[in-house]
């Protein structure tokens, strides 16, 4: 029994160690920083704002090394879409993986919310505000992932593209 205590106690605190370091990694922060930005901005139809996330965006993809060429904010009236290309070396012979989100919300009064719809906020469990599960985390994901993997020198087998929407 004392054996099994151990183990069980080793393992525990390895968890949590691991755990932490997970929460803790640059990744995890990349992503938070991301998602923070993008959750405040109110980019409600009709408001304007969605271009400052599409912006943003493409500046973060620049930065960790993608090609100018290969990020780009198209304008649509009021609005924008992000297309960017995560260029592989084509061994695999196949199309081009398209991975998609949008980067506008509904409209949101603060008098209707707990909490601020434009902040993220969180208990210490969830994440709230605005568009938090649709879909500026995926967005922030798929940000964050593509900037991983260009930073650790990732090359696909084909070309990856992310097309962020504004509508």
């Amino acid at each position: 029994m004392q054996k099994f205590v151990l183990t069980f106690i080793v393992c525990a605190i390895s968890s949590w160690a691991l755990a932490d370091e997970l929460v803790q990694s640059e990744h995890a922060q990349k992503t938070l920083e991301i998602y923070t930005r993008i959750v405040g901005v109110e980019s409600s139809k009709n408001l304007g704002n969605v271009p400052e996330i599409a912006n943003y965006l493409a500046g973060e993809l620049v930065a960790a090394g993608f090609a100018e060429e290969d990020v780009e904010v198209v304008p649509l009236g009021e609005t924008a879409s992000l297309i960017a290309k995560y260029r592989g070396d084509g061994s695999s012979g196949k199309a081009p993986i398209l991975l998609l989100g949008h980067m506008d919300v509904v409209e949101a009064l603060a008098k209707d919310w707990v909490r601020p719809p434009f902040e993220l906020t969180t208990d210490g469990v969830y994440f709230y505000g605005r568009g938090t599960v649709d879909n500026k985390f995926g967005v922030a994901q798929l940000t964050s992932t593509f900037i991983r993997l260009k930073k650790e020198g990732f090359v696909p087998n084909r070309d990856l593209i992310i097309a962020f929407s504004g509508d």
